[in-house]
């Protein structure tokens, strides 16, 4: 399992827009990604992705889910199926499954005062473990209110 990166404040991840930093991260396949989180109330998230592969190809995932509910899957492109298995003021803890690829477990916690969110994961594949950091600076508040 991922350890906890200690220096990362806990807490909710806020609710707003965040831009993958591609220089900071380390992905498992090239992209730049826009996340808007739209609900981080405690009780459920829910996130909409804008990620653009190196071949220009575009595609709009979103999720929505319950802390400690049942896994949910993704709408749009990649139909990835996750759940949540922290508290929020953990942070975001997600486990699931990427299709073809194989389990993962990504957590997601605060650093900087609130403006990056520093996201660790590791996924299990036939060939063994992958790790991908997907380090994202904070954009904007949400111009949407749930």
């Amino acid at each position: 399992m991922l350890p906890a990166d200690e220096s990362s404040p806990k807490g909710p991840i806020p609710v707003g827009i965040w831009r993958l930093n591609q220089s900071r991260s380390r992905l498992l396949s090239a992209k730049a990604m826009t996340l808007w989180i739209l609900q981080n109330d405690g009780q459920e998230l829910a996130w909409v992705a804008v990620e653009t592969n190196s071949e220009r190809g575009t595609q709009v995932i979103s999720w929505r889910g319950r802390y400690g509910g049942p896994s949910a899957k993704t709408a749009g492109a990649a139909a990835i199926e996750a759940r949540l298995t922290s508290a929020p003021y953990e942070g975001i803890r997600t486990e699931g499954e990427f299709p073809g690829m194989g389990s993962f477990v990504e957590v997601c916690t605060l650093a900087e005062d609130g403006k990056r969110m520093v996201c660790r994961g590791e996924v299990t594949t036939p060939t063994g473990v992958q790790h991908y950091l997907e380090d994202f600076d904070w954009v904007s508040e949400s111009p949407h209110r749930l």
